[in-house]
Order: C-alpha cells, then structure tokens, then sequence
C-alpha cells in the first residue's frame, strides 16, 4: 500500500511539473488547429466501470470543470461543437512486484473531432474521483487547457499543409548564338604577322 502511495504521489508531481513546463521546452510535435481555435464543446460521457464512480457524477464532474474553465461554450449537440470532450473512468487490476493486486483508477478525457470523431488529444488523471473530488475531474481538464491556450502564450507550431510547388516544363533547345563581341585589333595584328 505504501508503493502505492509512493507510486501516485510521483506521478502526481511529475504530471504538476509538465503543466508547468514552457509550452516549447514540452512541445515539439504541432498542436491539432481545432484545440487552438475552439469556441464552442459538447460533453459525451463515455462511462464508467467502476461501481464505486457512476457514469452520470463521471458526466457531471466533467461537465462542471469545463464550464468553470470558461473558455468553451457548451453545446447539446455534437453537431454544434467545435470539440467533443469525452470522459471516461475504469479501475483495472494491476500486479505489483509481491503478486498481490491493487486497482489503478484511471480517469481518461479524450478530446475529439466531432466531424471525424478522430481523438486530437487524450490525457489521464491517476485518481479516485470519489476521494480526489473536484481536483480529479479539474486535473484533466487542466492539462487540456495548458495545450489549448497556448496559442496565447507563446504561438505554437500549428500544423500547416505543405507549400504547392509548380513544375516547370523543360524549355525547348534553342540554337547557340555566337553573342562574344568581335575584337578587332587581335585580328589586325594576325594579319600583320603573315
């Protein structure tokens, strides 16, 4: 139980020194463009396996922390929002080095294109939600907003589709033209000499 401990209150303080890390010293990959530019999200809830969290408090823990964010309207259809904020919790086991196991809480938001449902950016909080609070559904959130207001710190790279370049055809073979001036005096002093 104390590894455990140990364990969470490590990768505690390494997610807080990430967050507080500058934006270029983390980041070196583009940030999607829709988490730059969002305006408006809808909050999907992607359930919870764990008897002890149901899905709605799941739903509304994260639904309130980003409200509170402020940044984002939120919507009530996937079709309206810019993002779409899905909240996901699970409790699998896991073996410790003794063979005895211990559930690992994992809360997950993964932040999708609502057009592609494609995930542009997922992270994962460590915690019980249940004895966290409010701080487990905020943690996640948190790590969303460092990436999405960066645009306002420090311009990140965006991606950017690559440069058109145009082909140019091949010229036609034009004839040599002899364009040297003439030098008249070298031919003079030729003649001369014969």
């Amino acid at each position: 139980m104390l590894r455990v401990a140990r364990l969470a209150a490590l990768f505690s303080v390494a997610a807080l020194m990430l967050m507080h890390l500058p934006l270029a010293a983390a980041q070196s990959a583009p940030i999607p463009s829709q988490l730059l530019n969002a305006k408006t999200a809808f909050i999907a809830n992607g359930g919870s396996t764990s008897p002890t969290l149901s899905s709605a408090e799941l739903y509304s823990g994260i639904y309130t922390a980003v409200r509170e964010w402020g940044k984002l309207i939120l919507v009530n259809t996937p079709e309206e929002a810019d993002l779409i904020f899905v909240a996901t919790f699970s409790a699998p086991a896991s073996d410790a080095e003794n063979g005895t196991s211990f559930l690992k809480p994992q809360l997950t938001l993964s932040v999708q294109d609502p057009k592609t449902r494609v995930p542009l950016w997922t992270v994962t909080e460590y915690a019980w939600p249940k004895k966290a609070g409010a701080r487990a559904y905020e943690g996640v959130v948190a790590q969303v907003r460092v990436i999405a207001e960066a645009t306002h710190a420090e311009k990140p790279k965006v991606a950017e589709p690559a440069p058109v370049v145009k082909k140019e055809e091949p010229k036609a073979a034009e004839p040599k033209k002899n364009t040297a001036p003439r030098d008249d005096s070298k031919s003079e002093t030729l003649k001369k000499a014969w």
